[in-house]
């Protein structure tokens, strides 16, 4: 997978990109993120030979509830929606994984398909230092207040002054499943 981050002078983009041997799972989206918007997520449509695209599908809120190249992501995750829901809540601050934290409570703005709410752990330090969020851990609950997802961020670096994620686990709770995603921050 490869990920790319462009800021613009209005909003920044996630470019997410797979290549696989099988077109199923086989996935490029980018996440538009403004300020005090939703965020909008447009989808490579792969209908024409490889490489041979300019066509995309533009999903945004509950829409982006799919899952990201067959993996246990959803484009939502990945675009941490949640963190843009209207309904957001500090429940209190206390340790996780030896970093404190301020645990935010985020509730869907109606049914979405995905969560009903998103509990997360954001590390104090990131919100302070870089006014970044950096999430040491999240559990999203589905509508009915079953715990359906944990995700796990194994590590957060600062390179060049910015608080970057090295590496995530998601685990789907309900159905045992879980998908890792490692990303390589020395890469140019």
């Amino acid at each position: 997978m490869e990920l790319q981050t462009i800021v613009t002078p209005t909003n920044w983009l996630a470019l997410y990109h797979t290549r696989g041997t099988n077109k199923d799972h086989a996935a490029s989206f980018t996440v538009i993120h403004a300020d005090n918007q939703t965020n909008e997520y447009r989808v490579a449509v792969f209908s024409g030979p490889s490489g041979d695209t300019n066509e995309f599908s533009t999903l945004a809120g509950p829409q982006a509830m799919i899952p990201f190249a067959g993996s246990d992501f959803w484009l939502a995750d990945l675009g941490l929606e949640f963190l843009h829901w209207p309904a957001q809540h500090l429940l209190k601050k206390e340790l996780r994984s030896g970093q404190a934290c301020y645990v935010l409570e985020s509730r869907s703005p109606g049914t979405n398909g995905g969560y009903g709410r998103v509990v997360s752990w954001l590390d104090i330090d990131s919100v302070r230092d870089a006014g970044q969020a950096a999430i040491v851990h999240a559990d999203a609950y589905d509508a009915k207040g079953k715990l359906l997802k944990e995700f796990w961020p194994n590590e957060i670096k600062k390179v060049h002054g910015q608080w970057q994620l090295k590496e995530i686990e998601i685990r789907n709770v309900q159905t045992g499943s879980r998908t890792k995603l490692e990303f390589d921050l020395d890469k140019k």
